[in-house]
Formats: structure tokens, C-alpha cells, sequence
């Protein structure tokens, strides 16, 4: 992907932070490689910044958006790694998904807000 195009995708799914690759299509949805970008993190347990890379993740595919009838979905493919003070192993990429969630935290506000609208319109008059 030409790097403006690959730019003007994360600005678009507001994805400051991650790598975009192969986006496609198919019936109802579109599917965006995402990966984080190369960045050593710190150790969420300890807070030790001596960590090394401890294989893949599991790729997870989660629900991002929607664009007009089509459903965006995110194939986050992140990096593990493990603490060398206190052996603590963990996946980047925390920040875009909840464990065990099938969709991100932006797709997770954005239902929140629109359902309390319809509340809000339904109890007002």
C-alpha cells in the first residue's frame, strides 16, 4: 500500500499508532490488516523497560466500524513479549481491544452514545 494511502486509512479508523496493511473486501464487510507499530513498550506488571520478544500473538479479528452498510473489521496481528526482571509475558496492542472482546473500544463508545440517544429521545417525549 503507497504510504499516503496507508496514512490516509489510519486517519480515517483512527488508528494513530498502528501499521495498516492489505485491506479487502467482500460481501458486507472489509477487513484491515493492522499491526502496532515498532515500538518497545514497558512491562504492564512492573514497569521494567528490559523486555524481549516472545513470539506472536494470536490474531484476532474484531469489529471496528461501520461504513454505510458494511461492517469494518480489524485482523490485529500483535507481538508478545516477556520481562526480564519479572517474567511477566504479555501482547502489545492492549489499548485498541478489551480481553476477550469482539470489537474495539471505539466501536464500543460509539454504540454506547448512540443508544443513549435513543433513550434519551424515547423518555423525552
Amino acid at each position: 500500500m503507497a504510504r499516503s494511502q496507508d496514512n490516509g486509512t489510519t486517519i480515517l479508523l483512527a488508528l494513530k499508532g498502528y501499521e495498516v496493511g492489505k485491506v479487502t473486501e467482500s460481501e458486507g464487510k472489509i477487513t484491515v490488516e493492522v499491526r502496532t507499530r515498532e515500538k518497545k513498550p514497558t512491562c504492564p506488571h512492573c514497569d521494567s523497560a528490559g523486555l524481549y520478544r516472545h513470539g506472536l500473538g494470536k490474531t484476532r479479528k474484531v469489529l471496528h466500524a461501520w461504513i454505510g452498510e458494511e461492517k469494518v473489521y480489524l485482523e490485529l496481528h500483535r507481538q508478545r513479549w516477556r520481562c526480564r526482571e519479572c517474567g511477566h509475558s504479555f501482547n502489545d496492542g492492549v489499548e485498541l481491544v478489551r480481553p476477550y472482546s469482539r470489537m474495539t473500544r471505539a466501536n464500543s463508545r460509539t454504540r454506547t452514545s448512540i443508544v443513549s440517544v435513543i433513550i434519551f429521545r424515547l423518555f423525552r417525549g
